[in-house]
């Protein structure tokens, strides 16, 4: 049967069951005789029932069982009539045998009259019974949803940073780099640390379509602006010669909900995990399968448990590109693996805690030491050349992944093409916890935030490969020039704290917040290349402070202004001030 006829079926015990009241409720009253087939019946309902198996709204097997049921009411009334007028003379004067009808005012039966008929024309039009085909049943499985911000940010630079910042996250992305070259006085890419970028307009705008495929699977799509494919960000620039801008797939999933404490869901999602953004950009969207799962203990207690898998890299299927047979690099992917658990404390209508236990498994980040790889015969590759992170921002500890063979013709003066590789794995545990109250009428939370690299240990980096091979080539106490280092320094721990005071989602006009925060962040306590980019622009190795305020200036748009405060844990100098203000709205 199709969904229309099945709408169609639905309704028809509806429209029996009305047309019977509407006949019970006429039948009180005195009617004029109906045309019938069949001669007319002195019981009003009976010629009502006849008329309407006549225009079709009922069956006569439909029509024959009332028609019953009438005719057994009407004797029932009337032997209860009967004994009730033996019983007790009427005081209206009224003889044994005379029929009593209540008498209902003309403007009360127009009233119920217009009261059904709008009922039913309301429930015709919603379940398309009325109106067939008057429109495609799809459209009620898909729902449109979206959001676009304007914003104009300036990043300020203290003039007391170091100017000595290797990029190496261009490095890797257009490397290899010769670092022989840089003792012939040519520079590695470098990042800007000491001029300013005033009032750079960006903007970011998704687009969502969302689809009830079943009773119980939902599938998604998203797009969303963004300069390039990078996972923590899809802000645009405006500008540049005012180009046309690039959309990006940002969201394809399948979510399977068959139950309703369990649900299942495959493709690029959403982060799954309650979190916060010390770890993770609040845009990181996962690549995977994730299972979400819920128990309620009691009215006040529910657990949660969120578990998943998730690519982070491949191995190019022809990588290296010159190589023969064996001498293509092997499978090494890495994934991946988290788990969480948590617990939400309903503690009265105004009050709620919750907190949660994640780890989050990274599996085969860290760099390996190539074979010795001789670049001088010409090869343009090295055997572990594809363990250099997809995607990095600063602040991880790195090392050079080439184990470059001097070339026998200039054993003082070769070239040395590199990339750099992880130093560390990021076996990550975090605690994270979040505490809803109320100030008099006003909403207020605190949000806590802890992790540590599990798999950090410092003297690895240092002590890991012999004759000075795998040594780190950041994180250093440094001096006045690039050719003074001083002890390495790293560490593997991340903390927020943040207090937010008014409605955390400003949806209606009026609807207010303001945070304030304070976040740190050690070079190796997670991986740089996944974290918020508004805070030190992006990375590890930072900690200070985060102001923001919102404001609601008509239903689902809201001003917003943010400054974060940041500067270097270890390390050089290197503060970055970032400022925003911006416009946003939801549809």
């Amino acid at each position: 049967m199709s969904s229309r006829n099945a709408l169609r079926a639905g309704a028809r015990p509806l429209r029996r069951a009305l047309c019977v009241s509407i006949a019970m409720l006429l039948a009180a009253t005195a009617l004029p005789a109906l045309a019938q087939d069949a001669a007319p019946s002195p019981n009003a309902t009976i010629n009502l029932i006849r008329l309407m198996v006549k225009k079709g709204l009922i069956t006569q097997s439909d029509a024959d069982g009332l028609i019953s049921q009438a005719n057994t009411e009407a004797a029932q009334a009337q032997r209860a009539a009967t004994a009730a007028q033996a019983a007790t003379a009427p005081a209206d004067g009224a003889h044994p045998g005379d029929v009593r009808v209540t008498y209902v005012p003309q403007s009360v039966r127009n009233e119920i009259r217009d009261q059904v008929k709008q009922e039913v024309i309301a429930q015709a039009k919603t379940e398309h019974w009325a109106e067939p085909n008057a429109l495609p049943e799809w459209l009620d499985r898909i729902s449109w949803s979206g959001d676009i911000r304007v914003r104009d940010e300036s990043w300020l630079y203290s003039r007391s940073n170091s100017p000595y910042f290797i990029d190496y996250a261009t490095l890797n992305k257009n490397g290899p780099f010769d670092i022989n070259q840089i003792s012939q006085g040519t520079n590695p890419p470098i990042l800007n640390s000491q001029q300013n970028r005033m009032s750079i307009l960006d903007m970011q705008a998704h687009l969502a379509l969302t689809a009830k495929v079943a009773d119980t699977v939902t599938a998604g799509v998203r797009i969303g602006t963004g300069n390039d494919n990078n996972p923590v960000s899809t802000t645009q620039y405006l500008g540049g010669g005012l180009v046309k801008k690039d959309l990006w797939l940002d969201r394809a999933w399948i979510n399977w909900h068959p139950y309703a404490w369990g649900s299942f869901t495959a493709g690029r999602m959403e982060d799954p995990f309650f979190v916060t953004d010390l770890i993770y950009s609040p845009e990181l969207n996962f690549d995977g399968i994730a299972g979400k799962f819920k128990v309620p203990f009691n009215d006040e207690f529910e657990g949660f448990a969120t578990a998943g898998m998730f690519p982070i890299q491949y191995t190019g299927n022809n990588s290296p590109s010159q190589a023969f047979g064996y001498d293509k690099n092997h499978s090494d992917e890495r994934w991946l693996s988290a788990a969480q658990l948590g617990v939400t404390w309903h503690i009265n209508d105004d009050m709620q805690w919750k907190a949660a236990l994640a780890y989050y498994f990274f599996d085969g980040m860290r760099g390996k030491l190539s074979e010795p790889c001789p670049i001088y015969t010409g090869i343009n590759y090295c055997s572990t050349d594809d363990d250099a992170p997809s995607y990095m921002l600063k602040g991880n500890t790195l090392f050079l992944l080439r184990d470059i063979v001097p070339d026998p013709s200039s054993p003082s003066n070769y070239a040395q093409p590199q990339f750099v590789g992880l130093s560390y794995d990021y076996h990550l545990a975090n605690v994270t916890s979040t505490f809803d109250f109320k100030i008099g009428e006003t909403p207020a939370r605190i949000q806590a935030d802890y992790v540590r690299n599990m798999a950090y240990h410092a003297k690895d980096a240092l002590t890991r490969y012999a004759n000075g091979l795998g040594t780190p080539v950041n994180n250093y106490e440094s001096g006045t020039t690039p050719a003074e280092t001083g002890p390495y320094k790293s560490g593997p721990v991340g903390w927020l704290v943040r207090g937010i005071l008014g409605n955390p989602n400003p949806m209606a006009a009026n609807d207010w917040n303001v945070t304030f925060g304070y976040k740190y962040l050690e070079p190796d306590a997670a991986i740089d290349g996944l974290t918020d980019v508004n805070f030190h622009l992006g990375g590890t190795n930072a900690k200070g402070f985060v102001f923001t305020a919102d404001y609601g200036i008509a239903t689902r748009t809201w001003l917003s202004a943010r400054y974060f405060n940041a500067k270097q844990v270890y390390g050089p100098p290197l503060s970055i001030d970032v400022v925003q203000l911006e416009i946003n709205t939801k549809f």
